[in-house]
C-alpha cells in the first residue's frame, strides 16, 4: 500500500507533461520554451499585412487602449501560447524569456509598469486566458535578427502561468523601422530614447551604437533649422561630477557620428547636454542617448 502512495505523490509532484502540444503548434524558431511547458494556442499567418509591435507599456482610458510606443510594419507573423508546469515560480519564467531575448530586449517591464493587464489579454492579443493580477505580469520586446520578437507571462489567480510569444517577420529591414517610429515620437513627443545605443562608462561608444547612429542620421533631415538637443545619460560609482563631464563628451561624440551621417548642411542644430546620473526617470535606470525637442510637450 505505502508504495502505491509514494507512487501517486510522485505523480502529483512532478507530473509528466501529459498535456501534449496542440496539433500543428511548434517552437519559433530560436524562441527556447520554458521546460516542460506545452502549447496550448498555435496561430501562424503567412500572409504579410499590417501590423503592431509594441515597444511600451498599455494604459486603458476608459475603454480605449493607450500605446506610447509602436511599430506599424507589414509582416507575417506566428503566435505561440505556452502553459507552464504547475508549481513553477514566476520568477523563474521571467528570467528565462530574459535571457533568451533580453541581450537583443528594445524594451520590458514588470508588474504594474506594463499597465493594465486586461488591455494586453482582451485588447492587445484577444486572448482572455492571459488576464490576471496586474503585479504578476511581464513583457519584453526584442529585435532578433530579421525578427521582431515579443513574450508576455502572465500568472492568473488561480496560480497557473502562461507564456505568450509573438514573432514578426517584417516586409523591409528593422533597422529603417526602427528609425522611423523614432523620429515620429521625437516630432510628436519632443523627446525620445534611441533604442540600441548605450554608452559606456567613460563615455566612449561602441561600434554597435555607432551602427545604429550612422543608419538614424539621414532621417533626422526632416528636423532642418529646428535645435535638437542630444542628452547622454551615465550611471556608475564614480563622482556625479566625473559622470556630467564624460557624459557631455558622449553627447559630442554622438553628435559627430549624426552630423557625418546627416551629411554638411542639413538637418538640425545638434547641441550636446551632458545630463550623467542627475535626470533619472522611471523605466530608464540604464546610461542611454535621448533627443530632446525643446520647445515640445509630451502627450497626456
Amino acid at each position: 500500500m505505502r508504495f502505491w502512495w509514494v507512487l501517486l505523490l510522485f505523480a502529483t509532484c512532478y507530473p509528466a507533461n501529459a498535456a501534449e502540444d496542440v496539433v500543428g503548434s511548434a517552437d519559433p524558431q530560436d524562441v527556447a520554451r520554458f521546460p516542460r511547458a506545452w502549447i496550448v494556442n498555435y496561430e501562424q499567418d503567412s500572409v504579410a499585412s499590417p501590423r503592431e509591435f509594441i515597444v511600451s507599456g498599455v494604459e486603458k482610458i476608459r475603454r480605449e487602449l493607450r500605446i506610447d510606443r509602436k511599430l506599424r510594419i507589414a509582416a507575417t507573423e506566428e503566435r505561440v501560447t505556452y502553459q507552464i508546469p504547475s508549481g513553477t515560480p514566476l520568477g523563474e519564467v521571467i528570467e528565462h524569456y530574459q535571457r533568451v531575448l533580453g541581450p537583443a530586449a528594445l524594451f520590458e517591464c514588470r508588474g504594474r509598469d506594463c499597465g493594465r493587464s486586461n488591455g494586453w489579454a482582451n485588447q492587445v492579443f484577444e486572448l482572455a486566458v492571459l488576464f490576471g493580477p496586474d503585479r504578476n505580469q511581464f513583457y519584453i520586446a526584442a529585435e532578433l535578427g530579421d525578427r521582431l520578437i515579443s513574450a508576455y507571462v502572465i500568472e492568473r489567480g488561480n496560480r497557473r502561468i502562461y507564456a505568450h510569444v509573438e514573432v514578426l517577420h517584417p516586409t523591409e529591414a528593422i533597422e529603417a523601422l526602427t528609425n522611423a517610429q523614432l523620429t515620429e515620437d521625437l516630432a510628436g513627443d519632443g523627446f525620445v530614447v534611441i533604442d540600441g545605443v548605450q554608452p559606456r562608462r567613460d563615455g566612449s561608444l561602441p561600434d554597435a551604437s555607432v551602427e545604429v547612429l550612422e543608419g538614424l542620421g539621414p532621417r533626422l533631415r526632416i528636423f532642418e533649422r529646428q535645435t535638437v538637443f542630444v542628452v547622454c545619460h551615465l550611471y556608475g560609482p564614480e563622482e556625479t561630477t566625473a559622470l556630467v563631464e564624460r557624459s557631455d563628451q558622449c553627447g559630442r561624440s554622438v553628435i559627430e557620428v549624426l552630423a557625418n551621417a546627416i551629411g554638411p548642411g542639413a538637418g538640425p542644430e545638434l547641441v550636446a547636454f551632458g545630463a550623467g546620473p542627475l535626470l533619472p526617470r522611471a523605466g530608464s535606470t540604464g546610461s542611454r542617448v535621448e533627443l530632446v525637442l525643446p520647445h515640445r510637450r509630451h502627450r497626456g
